[in-house]
């Protein structure tokens, strides 16, 4: 169901010139993740959003044509990193309709709640739209982000799948958050990784911290250039061009310990999402007291390691001065921050971001 028509966004000419699948399928985002309540979409606290509300929203009628049933459909299919589920709901619509206060539209019973059933949820709705090209009542479709959320309304525990040591087999063996040359002295200096915007700072479960710096050691002095190098995530990644909970132009990759976390911070929630990100709020600090930002302190990671220039490992803990193995160069730490990430580092200073850091 592919189509490559170009639309119009918000009338600039940097919208005008993105592919219109694209610019659906950030507004989709915006509106799932970040801005359902102040739009007054109404939003169940499981995050989903009933189909026609959606296609009602001023900035999808907006585009020019409207956007259409279809078009969100081929968003859910094609998204590479399966950000968005889709439900179909045999109800009467008019008896579920999902509001903040009312989360009535899904039966706790059929709620998904692995990523397989998700798919399987997804797939049945999709081929029950296909089945009715023509008539499709979108009041019985409920569409949502799989993760990503900044508004406090979505649970996590309404469509995230706890990770504990009481089930071992929910702890993933590699947890690493993407980061950026400009974000990198703020986040040692604030003294962790931070949600900013949203609810929960993102991880992936790879690339293994052995194959951006290979066996049997991490230190840098016996690791060639050749093989820091490999540490490229375009070459890490291979055939599969996509990790879920990581941009694909992150520069340095910060691991964690989530065992020891799970072991001496029960209060640290760990979640994994439908689309298989790690997510977590970390926890208050000394620095960042009750009620302030929460962050998962350096104590808890492993190691961070520079990807793009071959500089190989730059922290480790327990070496080095605070863990910091090499600085930097300035001209690297001065570069700014990828668009839409840029001035609230996931340990940074101030501004706003509704980027991942």
């Amino acid at each position: 169901m592919s189509t490559d028509r170009r639309g119009r966004g918000r009338g600039g000419s940097r919208y005008d010139s993105q592919p219109r699948s694209v610019l659906v399928s950030k507004a989709l985002s915006r509106l799932l993740r970040h801005a359902a309540e102040q739009e007054r979409i109404p939003i169940d606290n499981h995050g989903y959003v009933r189909v026609d509300h959606l296609l009602a929203w001023q900035r999808l009628r907006s585009m020019k044509p409207p956007v259409t049933f279809e078009e969100v459909v081929e968003s859910v299919e094609d998204n590479e990193k399966k950000r968005f589920a889709l439900k179909y709901v045999s109800k009467d619509p008019d008896t579920t309709e999902v509001t903040p206060e009312n989360s009535t539209a899904l039966e706790p019973s059929q709620e998904p709640t692995t990523e397989a059933e998700v798919d399987t949820e997804t797939q049945k709705a999709i081929s029950m739209f296909q089945s009715t090209m023509g008539d499709t009542d979108s009041k019985r479709f409920f569409i949502r982000a799989t993760q990503g959320h900044s508004m406090r309304a979505v649970e996590a525990e309404n469509l995230l799948k706890p990770i504990s040591l009481d089930d071992p087999d929910s702890i993933p063996t590699t947890v690493v958050h993407g980061t950026f040359y400009g974000a990198w002295n703020p986040i040692l200096q604030t003294g962790g990784l931070k949600s900013m915007t949203r609810n929960h700072v993102h991880f992936a479960t790879g690339p293994p911290l052995g194959d951006v710096l290979p066996a049997p050691s991490l230190d840098t002095t016996t690791t060639t250039t050749a093989q820091r190098q490999k540490g490229n995530l375009g070459h890490l990644m291979g055939e599969n061009k996509v990790i879920s909970g990581m941009r694909t132009d992150a520069q340095i990759l910060v691991y964690i310990d989530i065992r020891k976390a799970l072991q001496e911070e029960p209060e640290i929630k760990w979640w994994r999402s439908e689309n298989g990100v790690i997510l977590t709020e970390g926890i208050a600090t000394d620095s960042q007291p009750e009620g302030g930002v929460k962050l998962v302190p350096k104590k808890y990671w492993l190691a961070a390691v520079e990807i793009k220039q071959g500089l190989g490992l730059l922290w480790k803990q327990g070496e080095g001065d605070n863990g910091v193995v090499q600085e930097l160069p300035e001209a690297l730490r001065n570069r700014a921050v990828p668009r839409g990430k840029g001035g609230g580092h996931r340990g940074g200073r101030g501004g706003r971001s509704k980027g991942r850091g």
